[in-house]
């Protein structure tokens, strides 16, 4: 992080985390995932409330979706009210940290589509695969190291990535996004072409669902800069714009996206676990550069077929791992100087 604090951190709910990164942190903003709410709901409410609990789950979930927070506090009031929360426990710490998982708080905050529950699926999924609870710390980080690496090497690839309309908006993206975040703008388009876009007379534009006209959009243009915002803030949250958006784009005859909205950490080129520190290190052994030509070797049979892809990357890890463990036991100096200040990016 080079001494920088992050924008956003994610935890559990916790009411010491939130003083600890309050204090830590000051200026990060703390999010509680909406699932990780959701999970604990029936545990806590299915007997206080009883019979209406369907009722009570119904209003708690459009809760969470408020986008105003003036409305939320509104409906907050009313919930406890019509359900007779005048000291629940549960209740009033779930309001004491509303502002970490309430819609109308965290909306705009940037958080890499990270709040949701198919991430939170993969990631459960990614760590079972990688270690088990006897794992040490320095074990674990060195797993999701390789098996990070690994999937850099998959976001290379594009040869699934498969074009589901004729824009060329999304070839271009295809060319530039990694798997993840092409898939989720892919989507984004495809839901575009449901919206309509009036525009207004400064230059605005008012977007709506085909079906329903509810729940409009405001999107703002600017045309010297091409910059544009809209009012649901989801490029603000997840660093990829949003259908509204992109239905504006596509009114002006846009091919190609302006290069400001590919973000840096979906582009396929671009790696956080590259150092720029390392870059222009020499590979100085022999031994490295076979190896880098068996790894180029696998990785261009591997991405064949989608079987021989995942094959290749389950048994990588393993035996990469295996192999660091059986080098630690070798002893680690023999009288010979080693200089191999080498790096895979290099």
């Amino acid at each position: 992080m080079n001494g920088r604090c992050p924008q956003t951190i994610l935890t559990d709910l916790d009411p010491g985390l939130k003083d600890a990164i309050r204090s830590e942190y000051p200026g990060t903003k703390h999010v509680i995932p909406p699932w990780n709410i959701l999970y604990k709901v029936p545990s806590w409410f299915s007997l206080p409330v009883g019979p209406r609990y369907a009722e009570f789950k119904s209003m708690f979930d459009a809760l969470i979706q408020i986008e105003n927070t003036e409305e939320f506090e509104l409906q907050w009031r009313d919930m406890i009210s019509v359900f007779g929360f005048g000291s629940d426990n549960h209740m009033d710490l779930l309001y004491s940290v509303r502002a970490s998982w309430a819609q109308s708080y965290v909306r705009g905050y940037f958080l890499a589509r990270m709040a949701t529950i198919t991430y939170s699926k993969s990631i459960d999924t990614f760590l079972k695969g990688i270690f088990a609870a006897q794992t040490c710390l320095r074990s674990f980080f060195e797993q999701v190291g390789i098996s990070a690496n690994i999937q850099h090497q998959a976001n290379q690839e594009t040869h699934y990535m498969h074009l589901k309309t004729c824009i060329p908006v999304e070839e271009h993206a295809r060319s530039i996004l990694t798997p993840f975040a092409f898939n989720a703008l892919q989507q984004e388009l495809l839901l575009a072409m449901q919206y309509a876009a009036s525009e207004m007379a400064n230059g605005s534009y008012i977007v709506r669902h085909f079906k329903s006209m509810d729940g409009e959009r405001l999107v703002i243009w600017l045309a010297e800069e091409e910059q544009i915002h809209c009012s649901c803030k989801e490029f603000e949250s997840s660093g990829i714009l949003c259908r509204h958006a992109l239905r504006v784009f596509i009114i002006k005859n846009y091919f190609q996206l302006p290069d400001k909205y590919y973000l840096s950490r979906w582009r396929r080129e671009c790696s956080l676990l590259i150092d720029d520190d390392h870059n222009n290190q020499s590979t100085d052994g022999e031994w490295f550069q076979e190896y880098q030509s068996l790894a180029e070797t696998l990785f261009s049979e591997s991405s064949i077929t989608k079987e021989r892809s995942d094959y290749a990357r389950s048994q990588l890890t393993k035996e990469l791992t295996r192999i660091l463990d059986e080098v630690r036991n070798l002893p680690d100096t023999d009288g010979v100087l080693m200089n191999m200040a080498v790096s895979p990016n290099g």
